[in-house]
């Protein structure tokens, strides 16, 4: 396989130069390693070992660990990239595990109650920002986790006000 690319490129990694790879160009690669499995998440290429944190194939990440330090690089094919510099983003379905505030404001109402059960669209508390009530609304199918936040208190931009879990769990 092209495990010397993959190595090079995961070098380039470690050293901050790059962390996104065009997949298309490494697999036109023809080099050939010494690659061997040491179980099913490490591998010594080249007498180097790496071992393999996690896969994200919706995200098209790869999190590994080299040298002690831990790493995450971004495959993507010619669409991608071109996708990309059009500004489309490619999405996936996976609910929110937080509802964070848009922006800073003022808590006025909170519509919910831990262990509620919320459907997509839900009205679940309504923030006041630059003059205006704004209704935040479930993103999707979800359980209430628990309520960092009370009505009449101000919050930032960010700032992780309710915490979700997945209907289903």
């Amino acid at each position: 396989m092209i495990w010397k690319d993959i190595l090079n490129t995961l070098k380039k990694i470690i050293n901050n130069m790059e962390t996104q790879v065009n997949l298309e160009e490494l697999l036109n690669s023809t080099e050939s390693n010494q690659v061997s499995k040491i179980n099913n998440s490490i591998f010594e290429i080249n007498n180097e070992v790496i071992e393999v944190l996690g896969v994200n194939f919706d995200t098209k990440e790869l999190n590994f660990r080299h040298n002690h330090s831990t790493h995450t690089v971004q495959f993507k094919n010619n669409l991608d990239f071109v996708l990309d510099k059009m500004g489309i983003k490619r999405t996936f379905e996976a609910v929110n595990t937080d509802v964070k505030a848009p922006m800073p404001g003022k808590v006025l109402s909170v519509m919910i109650n831990v262990g509620d059960v919320v459907a997509k669209g839900d009205g679940i508390m309504i923030l006041e920002a630059m003059k205006m009530e704004n209704v935040l609304k479930a993103e999707g199918d979800c359980v209430i986790k628990s309520i960092l936040i009370e009505a009449g208190k101000s919050v930032e931009k960010g700032e992780v006000m309710i915490e979700l879990e997945d209907a289903e769990a």
